[in-house]
């Protein structure tokens, strides 16, 4: 079953509650609600209303977008707007378009929607960011003496000024390289009731990745597992998921997969703290099982699969006066030391650095941006070259499973490469075609990649997949649209970083004349934060060391370096040309 399908119908019969508040089930499995019910804010809130006797054209058309900007099961007061062959073909399930404008009326009996086009949800419930002009004639007509719309829009029309009160993101979990979470952020209605959350979370997961990432990411759960119940009950902090017998064919890896794909997922569900599995209405174990209650605590999850890998150390590695120095932020005042190789004793032109995720080895791209060399964080031993022969070698960067990225140019054309070891792989890069790479950065969890390229005098930003087989490949390139109504204005891009998980930190500016500020943004450029620090320095490199001691840095053009102490950007250390966390 396609995740269309598959949401739909949970959204149908997870919701169905909302369509009465006095409402008593009279069949399916008890549910406990511990404490009062939150109200029901589509019943309570809000009221859409049906069209009334005489309505004009311009009032049907705002009744029919009010009735689409907010949740109802089916939508059977939208589609009292229509004609009855508009009902017959309008489907809401084909997506959503969400709008900045309003009806105008276009003499007596037509009506137009103008304004711009400020995002949409695809029909898998993915958000794409986009800055277009709107103008929709919704083509009235008269049925049994009443306006009705002929033309409504494909699928759903959602107001900005609604969207982000009647919707919220939720990740599902997919797994990178066969080891590791990958979040696949989808946008549902909000639910008052916790365990029709956690209901549509986990259909969502069964009905598998967007079409998007699906090509980078696979899933411990088998092709086709359904809920052997249509949901998921929820009592005393504990979630109970009913699956089909196809999950008892898994060894304990696919098993342990399983439980962390689902106990992520879940989690989101204000309340979770425990995952009981059943088959055949018994309990299902898998190896982070409670040995009595076979119930998996949220916290038993290894950490090795967090979609965001654990640092080692809290090191910042700046280079000053050509050599790297090394500092411990965890120290009162930063106290600068020379790196033990010759990196450390300014034997080269460092112009960037990148430190594994382990804390042991580094790479620095040196002689103007020629070469490529690599040496270790804890010895003295000496560098040696992985690269040269090259132009324009960007920033590198280790990803979680110790590989080493790095692009620039060879032949007249830009490339990229990566390292397992001592000798490059090229990787087939179908996002090198579409512009020049100024920037990059591999996602915590190694399967996407954030780019920012240049298009002949504009600059933009995207994300591509990272696909690992017999050859890795990175495609798939999704641009950030930054320029939209309502969001500051982002025209020009210098850096990028991950902040988490599912957040970037971009510097960036409305001119190539104006100062490059750091902004936080949403996987999606969903939601885009201007910097609350209006008056840093012009920026061009950003750094961040991630995980519980998540630490920003920036550096100025002139050297100074700001750093985020999580309230605003203060004044760091001086005289740095370049710096990097382990990452």
């Amino acid at each position: 079953m396609s995740r269309l399908r598959a949401l739909v119908l949970a959204l149908a019969c997870a919701l169905a509650t909302l369509t009465g508040c006095v409402d008593v089930p009279t069949s399916g499995p008890p549910q406990r609600i511990d404490g009062p019910a939150p109200p029901c804010q589509n019943c309570v809130n809000v009221e859409v209303e049906p069209p009334s006797f005489g309505d004009e054209p311009k009032e049907v058309v705002q009744g029919f977008l009010r009735a689409t900007s907010i949740y109802q099961p089916n939508y059977s007061v939208a589609k009292k707007f229509l004609t009855k062959v508009a009902v017959e073909k309008w489907s809401p399930e084909d997506g959503a378009q969400i709008y900045a404008g309003s009806p105008v009326a276009v003499g007596q009996n037509r009506v137009r929607l103008e304004g711009r086009l400020v995002g949409s949800l695809s029909p898998d419930r993915s958000y794409t960011a986009q800055d277009k002009p709107l103008s929709w004639d919704f083509g009235l007509v008269k049925e049994d003496g009443e306006w009705r719309i002929s033309r409504p829009p494909a699928g759903l029309m959602i107001a900005d000024f609604v969207f982000p009160r009647f919707y919220t993101s939720y990740n599902i979990y997919f797994l990178g390289n066969g080891a590791t979470l990958v979040p696949d952020p989808i946008y549902l209605p909000n639910l008052p009731n916790q365990a029709n959350v956690a209901a549509v979370l986990m259909k969502a997961l069964l009905s598998g990745p967007s079409r998007w990432l699906q090509p980078a990411v696979t899933s411990a759960i088998p092709s086709d597992t359904a809920l052997s119940v249509d949901s998921v009950t929820f009592e005393n902090g504990v979630a109970k998921v009913p699956l089909a017998p196809d999950v008892l064919t898994l060894n304990d890896r696919q098993r342990s997969l399983l439980a962390a794909q689902v106990v992520y997922t879940l989690d989101q569900a204000a309340g979770v703290e425990r995952v009981l599995f059943q088959v055949n209405q018994k309990p299902f174990r898998v190896p982070q099982s409670d040995e009595d209650s076979l119930e998996v605590p949220v916290e038993r999850i290894a950490p090795d699969v967090d979609p965001v890998p654990f640092v080692a150390g809290d090191q910042l590695y700046a280079v000053r006066k050509r050599a790297v120095q090394v500092l411990d932020l965890s120290a009162d005042s930063p106290q600068p030391r020379a790196l033990g190789n010759p990196l450390g004793r300014g034997k080269y032109g460092v112009d960037s650095l990148a430190v594994s995720v382990a804390n042991t080895d580094i790479a620095a791209v040196t002689d103007g941006r020629t070469v490529l060399r690599v040496g270790s964080t804890t010895t003295a031993d000496d560098v040696t070259t992985r690269l040269d022969g090259v132009t324009n070698l960007l920033r590198p960067q280790y990803s979680r499973y110790g590989e080493l990225w790095a692009v620039g140019d060879s032949g007249g054309q830009q490339r990229m490469w990566v390292f397992n070891g001592d000798k490059p792989t090229e990787v087939a890069a179908s996002t090198l075609a579409g512009g020049r790479i100024t920037a990059f950065k591999i996602s915590p969890d190694g399967a996407r990649m954030a780019l920012v390229r240049s298009v002949g005098a504009r600059s933009e930003l995207g994300l591509a997949r990272i696909i690992r087989g017999e050859q890795i490949t990175v495609d798939g390139w999704r641009p950030l649209n930054l320029s939209r109504v309502g969001s500051p204005a982002i025209s020009v891009l210098r850096d990028v970083a991950w902040l988490d998980a599912t957040d970037l930190l971009v510097l960036g500016g409305p001119t190539t004349k104006a100062p490059m500020l750091p902004y936080r943004l949403s996987q999606d450029a969903s939601v885009v934060t201007a910097p609350s620090e209006p008056n840093i320095t012009d920026v061009v490199e950003v750094a961040v060391l991630l995980g519980a001691r998540q630490t920003s840095i920036l550096v100025g053009r002139t050297g100074q370096t700001y750093k985020d102490d999580g309230t605003q950007w203060a004044t760091f250390l001086g005289g740095c040309s370049t710096v990097a966390f382990p990452d």
